[in-house]
């Protein structure tokens, strides 16, 4: 059961351990935050609550950090979670159900159910991925999404409408293709393309979302199964391999980086998809007189039906851990609730961090609104990332996690990989077919 108010023990200290990636900079944030949190426990139940953050550095790190502390029975109270994450943590039955916290009539959440309880609706749809009964093991954090960053100086020279659907891309692929911008590059022996796309996997799972088709889902039995190999899968891929191989498209591997932001500033590349997180990264280097060499332009990604947008999102969530102590479990949910309902400190995350607030009413904060406000293509260029996540949030979906989905993000972004690597004229259609068993069987 869950420890009611008038049983906790003020007597004692209740230490709770808090895992993530942040770096430096965010802890700071967070350390704030968890001083409020520390005195409000005080003051509301009269119990001396200690939370201790500790960062892993990166999320792989903390994935396998916590779960070799469950293996030994020492795991945290508190950690950021990705859904494969929790869905791993979840084998070992490490993780709590969040339902009867969620709903507790005095530690409970405000709002109603109906309205995702003040959170973005698809944001907070990602904590009950985890089995067919839609229970819920996550409560949003901290997200970010894909979005098209394009050079706004060569959209208005040329007369280029920002492009909602990928045929609009295309014809401005086309079009790129006569420009003197892009001959330059390419006498300079410099790689070109139409569009550039940073994560081959992330943009390969939102094409089979746009095109309909399934990435992971659950079977009869409530086990999860990996569903990617589908008609609509294959023909969005056809379409990437046949634009690849026009030259309309290119990847940040094709280019030999990890991302395509030096491409784009370098103006190989009018438009390129990316996370919404790094979006300081795309602006060029601004002069001694903080004048940039061109302005970016962001929007929301291209789509195959303009109404019906799909994108996807990321970004950790928050789980809690099981542990013998009842008072550290309670703890930690409220600190968990504190996190993500505390509109001050979300907006706070949200400007040091790149990523985007998981509630609604951030966005009517006067210290976050006038960060928006101040929203261009240049040095506030985070603030206009953050305001077209805002804008695009009904777009945002879900898919089904569990032990192993993870590994159909690696799979599929290894066939898309393989089927550009592939020496044009061949025949496209054995290749992808080829290529999707072989991501099957692995």
């Amino acid at each position: 059961g869950i420890l009611n108010p008038e049983d906790i023990d003020t007597s004692k200290e209740t230490v709770v351990t808090f895992y993530h990636a942040n770096g430096a900079d965010l802890q700071v944030v967070i350390q704030d935050i968890i001083d409020r949190f520390e005195e409000e426990m005080y003051k509301q139940y009269g119990v001396r609550v200690t939370v201790n953050q500790t960062s892993q550095g990166d999320y792989d790190t903390l994935r396998q950090t916590i779960a070799s502390s469950i293996a030994a029975g020492n795991q945290p109270t508190v950690a950021q979670s990705y859904p494969d994450h929790v869905s791993l943590y979840l084998e070992g039955e490490a993780v709590k159900a969040l339902d009867p916290y969620i709903e507790h009539a005095e530690y409970g959440l405000e709002g109603e159910e109906s309205d995702s309880y003040g959170f973005i609706d698809r944001f907070w749809a990602e904590g009950s991925i985890y089995d067919k009964e839609g229970t819920i093991y996550s409560i949003p954090f901290n997200k970010s999404t894909e979005v098209l960053f394009y050079n706004k100086d060569l959209f208005q020279k040329y007369g280029w409408e920002v492009p909602a659907t990928w045929d609009d891309v295309l014809e401005i692929c086309e079009a790129w293709k006569q420009t003197t911008e892009y001959q330059n590059a390419k006498n300079e022996g410099k790689k070109v393309g139409g569009i550039g796309i940073d994560s081959e996997a992330n943009f390969f799972i939102t094409l089979i979302q746009q095109w309909g088709g399934q990435y992971t889902g659950f079977d009869a039995n409530g086990k999860g199964a990996y569903l990617f190999d589908n008609p609509q899968a294959k023909a969005a891929l056809n379409w990437l391999v046949q634009e690849f191989n026009k030259g309309n498209t290119v990847t940040s591997t094709h280019l030999g980086t990890n991302y395509c932001s030096d491409a784009f500033k370098a103006v190989q590349l009018p438009m390129t998809i990316g996370s919404s997180a790094g979006a300081s990264h795309q602006a060029p280097t601004a002069d001694s007189d903080g004048n940039f060499p061109f302005e970016v332009g962001i929007a929301t990604i291209p789509q195959v039906d303009a109404n019906n947008p799909k994108v996807i999102s990321q970004g950790p969530s928050l789980c809690i851990f099981q542990k013998d102590n009842t008072q550290e479990v309670v703890a930690s949910w409220l600190f968990v609730k504190f996190l993500t309902t505390n509109v001050e400190f979300q907006a706070e995350f949200s400007m040091a961090s790149g990523y985007v607030p998981v509630l609604k009413s951030v966005a009517e904060n006067p210290v976050y609104a006038e960060f928006l406000a101040n929203a261009d293509g240049g040095k506030y260029i985070s603030a206009l990332s953050a305001k077209v996540c805002i804008e695009q949030e009904s777009a945002y979906y879900t898919s089904p996690a569990f032990n192993g989905s993870s590994t159909a993000r690696d799979q599929v972004g290894t066939l898309l990989t393989k089927c550009l690597s592939a020496e044009d004229g061949g025949d496209v259609d054995a290749m992808i077919n080829a290529a999707f068993e072989e991501a099957v069987e692995e």
